[in-house]
């Protein structure tokens, strides 16, 4: 392989690997608003707004999750020869 493909390979890993964090991020986030608004407005009595805000915000958060799946499936192809933990 030579040097350009390397540059390349490791750029295009830490895009990856960029994209992987900040979506992870997003979707934790995304998960928290529904759950706290939905414990938030269970509280006050409104349980259909709490369905609301999961139809609204879940769509999102779930796409967000399914983006984080797909880049950690692409990411562990950059760790094939690694060793594993616990592993010699």
């Amino acid at each position: 392989m030579n040097v350009s493909t390397n540059q390349s390979r490791g750029r295009f890993e830490a895009v990856c690997s960029h994209l992987f964090a900040a979506s992870t991020v997003l979707f934790l986030l995304g998960g928290a608003v529904i759950v706290i608004c939905q414990i938030v407005l269970m509280v006050v009595g409104k349980g259909l707004m709490a369905m609301d805000v999961a139809e609204a915000v879940g769509p999102y958060a779930f796409g967000v999750s399914s983006i984080a799946g797909l880049l950690a499936f692409v990411l562990t192809y950059f760790h094939k020869g690694a060793s594993r933990d616990g592993e010699d």
